[in-house]
C-alpha cells in the first residue's frame, strides 16, 4: 500500500544579503553577529515562490502536479489568487486546483496538512506547496535586524516519497505576541519575555507533549528536530529544555539567512532531509498562535535529493549589500526620487492575452523547418509558414550572453544600472531581456545565464511580471 509523504523539496535564497552590523551602524549601535538574506528590488513573495517551486520540480516532473498551494503573509494582493499566478508562471496547466494560505506563521504547515488531505482523499495525486515571505521590521528594531527573505517548496504525494508523513497534530494559543494589522508596513511585537514564554515556549511544549502521548516518542528520541524560531536563540533554549542534543537540532539558518517567517519550516526541513539517512525520524514543530507538529520517517528515496545542496549552493553564490538607504528604498520604507516612467501603459487585457509570453516564457518551433523563435510568432521567420508551429518551453534553459549594453541612467534612482542583454540558447534562439542579480565586473560575453521570474513594475495598480536572465545560481552551468 502506497504511503503519503514528501516526494520532492526545494528552496530559494536571494542573491543579496546584508550584514547585521551594516544595519546597526546606520543607527549608531553595535549590532548582532550574522546576516540576513535580502530580496532584490524586482523580487517579492510571488517571484521567490516560482524560484523555490522550480527547484522542487528538479526532482519531479511538473506533469504529475494536480494542485498548487501558496503560503505567505506578504503576498502582493489583498484580493486575488496568488496561487493561480504562481501555477501559471510554472506552466502547470489550467485544470489544476489552487489555493492560498495566509495570515499566520503556520500557513505553510496548514497547507501541508491540506495537501496531505487532498492526496488522501484521492482528489489529487501530487500537491505542490510553496512558502515565501518578505517581511519588514520597524527601522532600528530587532525585527529589522533579524528578518530575512527566502522561499521553499515541497511536493506531497504517494509515489517515490523521500519522507513519509506519519502523524500530525495542532495546539492553539490565542495571543498577541507578533502581529500585523491590515495596512501595516511593519510587524508589531509584544514585550519580549511575554512573547517568548507565552507565545513560543508554551505552545511548542504543548505540541511536544501531544506528540509524546500520540506516538510514545519524546523530542529527544528523534534523529532530527526541525524547530522554527522567532529569533536567534529561542529554539536552542527550547531544545535544552526538551533534552534535545545540539547535534540533533536542525540549523534554523537565523545566523546566515535570518528569520524568514512562513518558509522557515520548509527551509529547515529541506536541509534536514538532504543530510538525513533512510530510516531516520524527523520531528517538525511550527509555531505561531499555537503550534503544528509533524512526524516524518526518511525513506530510501531520499538519495535522489542528496546532490541538491539547495541552501548551500545559494549561500555560496550571493553578494553582500551594504547600503542601508537603498535597502529602505527597496523595501518601500523610504521613497527615492522617481525615475522616468515606462513609456508603454499597462493593460489588464494584454497581460491576460500575452500570458504565454509574459508569464510562461513559451516560444515557438516551426513544424516545417524547425526554426525556433521567442516570443511565439505566427509566421516563421525562416521559411514563412503560417500558423504551423508547436509551443516550446524556455524557462529551464541555460543560455549564453550573446551581447549586452550597460546603461547607468536607465533604471530607478535607487537602482540605476540596467543591463540589457541578448542571450542565445543551444538551438540559436535569441532572447532580449534585462539582467538581474549581477556583479557588473563579472559580466562577460559568452557567460552562462538562466531565466528568472521577476517583477517589472506596478503600473496599472497591479504588479507586472516578466522574465529576466541572471548568472547561474539554481541550475548547473553548461
Amino acid at each position: 500500500m502506497a504511503v503519503i509523504g514528501i516526494n520532492s523539496i526545494g528552496c530559494y535564497v536571494p542573491y543579496y544579503y546584508m550584514n547585521r552590523k551594516t544595519i546597526a551602524q546606520a543607527w549608531g549601535t553595535k549590532g548582532k553577529i550574522g546576516s540576513n538574506s535580502m530580496a532584490n528590488v524586482d523580487e517579492d513573495s510571488i517571484t521567490m515562490s516560482v524560484e523555490a517551486a522550480s527547484e522542487c520540480l528538479r526532482f519531479q516532473s511538473k506533469e504529475t502536479i494536480d494542485a498548487l498551494f501558496f503560503a505567505s503573509v506578504t503576498g502582493p494582493y489583498a484580493e486575488k489568487s496568488h496561487a493561480t499566478l504562481v501555477s501559471t508562471a510554472l506552466d502547470l496547466g489550467g485544470s489544476i486546483f489552487v489555493s492560498d494560505f495566509g495570515a499566520s506563521m503556520r500557513s505553510a504547515a496548514s497547507a501541508l496538512r491540506a495537501g496531505y488531505g487532498e492526496v488522501l482523499s484521492g482528489a489529487s495525486n501530487n500537491v505542490l506547496i510553496t512558502a515565501s515571505d518578505v517581511r519588514n521590521g520597524y527601522p532600528k528594531s530587532s525585527q529589522e535586524e533579524f528578518f530575512g527573505d527566502a522561499a521553499a517548496a515541497v511536493s506531497v504525494g504517494r509515489d517515490d516519497v523521500i519522507a513519509t508523513i506519519d502523524c500530525f497534530l495542532s495546539v492553539q494559543n490565542e495571543i498577541h505576541d507578533m502581529w500585523r494589522n491590515r495596512g501595516d508596513v511593519y510587524v508589531r511585537t509584544a514585550e519580549g519575555r511575554f512573547a517568548a514564554e507565552e507565545g513560543y515556549e508554551k505552545p511548542v511544549g504543548e505540541a511536544v507533549d501531544a506528540i509524546r502521548k500520540k506516538t510514545g516518542l519524546e523530542a529527544r528520541d528523534f534523529d532530527k528536530v526541525v524547530l522554527t524560531s522567532p529569533g536567534a536563540g529561542e529554539s536552542a533554549k527550547m531544545a535544552r529544555k526538551l533534552g534535545i542534543k545540539p547535534e540533533r537540532l536542525q540549523d534554523n539558518f537565523v545566523s546566515s539567512i535570518g528569520v524568514t517567517g512562513v518558509p522557515q519550516a520548509f527551509l529547515m526541513l529541506s536541509d534536514a532531509l538532504e543530510r538525513s539517512h533512510p530510516g531516520e525520524r524527523i520531528l517538525m514543530i511550527v509555531h505561531g498562535g499555537g503550534a503544528d507538529a509533524f512526524v516524518f520517517t526518511v525513506t530510501e528515496n531520499v538519495r535522489k535529493i542528496k546532490n541538491g545542496n539547495s541552501i548551500a549552493k545559494y549561500l555560496e553564490r550571493r553578494r553582500e549589500f551594504n547600503e542601508y538607504g537603498r535597502f529602505l528604498s527597496f523595501r518601500r520604507v523610504l521613497e527615492a526620487v522617481p525615475g522616468e516612467p515606462y513609456k508603454i501603459p499597462p493593460s489588464t487585457s494584454r497581460t491576460w492575452r500575452e500570458q504565454e509570453t509574459f508569464l510562461k516564457l513559451l516560444g515557438s518551433e516551426c513544424k516545417k523547418c524547425g526554426t525556433t523563435m521567442f516570443p511565439m510568432n505566427r509566421v516563421c521567420g525562416n521559411c514563412g509558414s503560417l500558423d504551423d508551429f508547436s509551443k516550446i518551453e524556455n524557462r529551464e534553459k541555460i543560455t549564453k550572453l550573446f551581447t549586452c549594453s550597460v546603461d547607468y541612467l536607465a533604471g530607478r534612482s535607487d537602482d540605476p544600472i540596467v543591463v540589457q542583454a541578448v542571450v542565445e540558447d543551444t538551438r540559436g534562439t535569441r532572447f532580449y531581456m534585462n539582467m538581474t542579480d549581477f556583479a557588473e565586473e563579472e559580466i562577460t560575453i559568452g557567460m552562462d545565464l538562466e531565466f528568472t521570474f521577476r517583477k517589472i513594475h506596478d503600473l496599472g495598480d497591479f504588479p507586472n511580471y516578466f522574465w529576466k536572465v541572471r548568472p547561474v545560481r539554481r541550475k548547473k552551468a553548461l
